[in-house]
């Protein structure tokens, strides 16, 4: 083998002002607001991550913005080749392809990076005394396991608080009690879940777990995210199925 280096050059992948108007979709602005629609998901994901860590466990944890550049300008080359695709008929992505390629790409890049002292362990952290104000011991130790593993998994988690947000509405209701009455009863009792919240929340978990532990597509993001608008109570709109901007 040599012992060259490989070099590898930038691929550009916006369109440029002689293009047809008509194809022109994936510019700068355009990837600036999916990076800024990530950004956001990371934020609510860091605030809530930072509120319940213990002060006496020394851990940080930062987004590499040119990461997170790359993992867009992937996602955009390979949106970019389905809408030039001639077994197609795609003048440009929905919000469910968007959605699956920049949490595929973002989970492949892993932009979010743990730091702490060399001599402390990620499996040492704790909750914030707070969080576990009448908890029993068994419930604090549950609690810690959870937040770690949160931690360790932050990267799964920031995507799937972005592809949630990104397609649903999750502070609207669609269907209530009346409809969750009405399942339950249409089904003897049968209904698996609690309630439609219940049911929502195991969806998530299911998701996350999918990022965590299992080598998936941008395909499979996208047909998991779609099969979620099945569910009674996610909110979404005819938007989402074109390739309007939805924000």
């Amino acid at each position: 083998m040599g012992e060259e280096n490989v070099f590898y050059g930038y691929v550009e992948v916006f369109d440029d002002e002689k293009v047809e108007e008509k194809n022109r979709y994936f510019t700068k602005d355009r990837i600036a607001d999916w990076e800024n629609s990530i950004v956001v998901a990371y934020k609510d994901v860091y605030s809530r991550l930072k509120n319940q860590l213990n002060p006496n466990s020394p851990i940080s944890f930062h987004i590499s913005y040119s990461l997170l550049h790359e993992a867009a300008i992937d996602a955009a080359i390979g949106l970019r080749k389905i809408t030039v695709s001639k077994n197609n008929y795609v003048d440009k992505p929905n919000a469910f392809k968007i959605a699956a390629y920049l949490s595929y790409w973002w989970l492949r890049h892993q932009p979010i990076s743990l730091h702490s002292p060399k001599k402390f362990k990620l499996d040492d952290a704790e909750v914030s005394d707070v969080f576990l104000e009448g908890k029993t011991d068994k419930e604090k130790i549950e609690a810690n396991n959870i937040f770690r593993w949160r931690l360790k998994h932050i990267n799964e988690i920031v995507a799937v608080q972005f592809v949630t947000t990104y397609i649903f509405q999750l502070d609207k209701v669609t269907c209530g009690k009346l409809q969750e009455t009405w399942v339950k009863s249409s089904q003897k009792n049968e209904f698996e879940f609690n309630s439609f919240l219940h049911m929502q929340r195991e969806m998530i978990n299911k998701l996350t777990y999918y990022f965590a532990y299992r080598a998936i597509a941008p395909k499979v993001i996208e047909q998991i995210l779609e099969s979620y608008t099945f569910h009674p109570a996610w909110r979404l709109t005819g938007k989402l199925w074109r390739g309007d901007d939805h924000a």
